[in-house]
């Protein structure tokens, strides 16, 4: 099996890396799997305070799912439901759930589940040459439920039915005015923004980061008013020591450096 999924530590700052570049970086089953196995122990380790998830090399960020493996991994209805429901699924729950922001570093081709797992990420950077698209209709089969529910929510109907429908390929631009990305920038300045953006994410408070995103999830999969009782608990970061040292380091106009995990 080709393709793996690494980790670069940089500090407060880890680097995932999807990494196939013969297959431009799809993703096979295996790494998958790697994906959220590695996100979920980074996430609970606690000791990185943004992560970047980028593709090996300067062609693609990744261009989706590994076709060479369906014939032995997506041949039948009992295969295809594992494929979804234990591998894909979970790996962008994984980026979804985690406590630690995420920063997707697109370069080049950005495709089906690639485009899936950067729209998972917290913000997106985009090189002025990526492609951005899930034309999956041209196969035969629609996107899985969960993941075109993800697509709908995170992005509107249009940009689905665009997406799904069409088959559209967005360029950079294109996918920037869409909201699909929220920056562009030439191709050999993307490493240096996407890891500037990191290290100004990293300089926030991790316990303010962990409940921001909490907040994010349950907006995303619950889209009824915030009740009383989550208003309430939303105020536990004034018991944080975190809380204690942003406000004195403003009143004292000093950098803060926060303890939380």
């Amino acid at each position: 099996m080709t393709g793996t999924i690494r980790f670069e530590n940089r500090g407060e700052v880890g680097v995932v890396v999807i990494d196939n570049p013969p297959r431009r970086n799809a993703l096979t089953v295996g790494m998958w799997a790697a994906l959220g196995e590695l996100v979920r122990g980074i996430d609970r380790e606690g000791g990185h305070r943004c992560l970047v998830l980028r593709g090996a090399g300067e062609e693609a960020f990744a261009s989706g799912a590994d076709i060479s493996e369906f014939e032995h991994e997506r041949s039948d209805r009992e295969q295809v439901t594992r494929y979804h429901e234990r591998y894909v699924g979970p790996g962008l729950a994984s980026l979804l759930e985690c406590g630690i922001p995420t920063v997707a570093m697109i370069r080049g081709t950005c495709m089906g589940g690639g485009l899936e797992i950067a729209s998972c990420c917290d913000i997106r950077i985009a090189a002025d040459d990526a492609k951005l698209g899930i034309p999956i209709s041209r196969m035969g089969f629609p996107l899985a439920f969960g993941e075109t529910e993800l697509l709908f929510r995170l992005h509107g109907r249009g940009i689905a039915a665009e997406l799904l429908l069409e088959g559209r390929i967005y360029d950079a631009r294109e996918a920037l005015s869409k909201g699909l990305v929220e920056r562009v920038v030439p191709a050999e300045r993307l490493e240096e923004e996407a890891l500037a953006t990191a290290r100004r994410v990293a300089a926030g408070s991790p316990n303010a980061h962990r409940s921001t995103k909490a907040q994010f999830l349950r907006l995303l999969r619950d889209p009824s008013p915030v009740t009383a009782e989550e208003r309430a608990r939303s105020y536990d970061f004034a018991d944080t020591e975190d809380y204690r040292i942003g406000y004195r380091a403003f009143l004292q106009k000093v950098k803060p450096v926060f303890e939380g995990r």
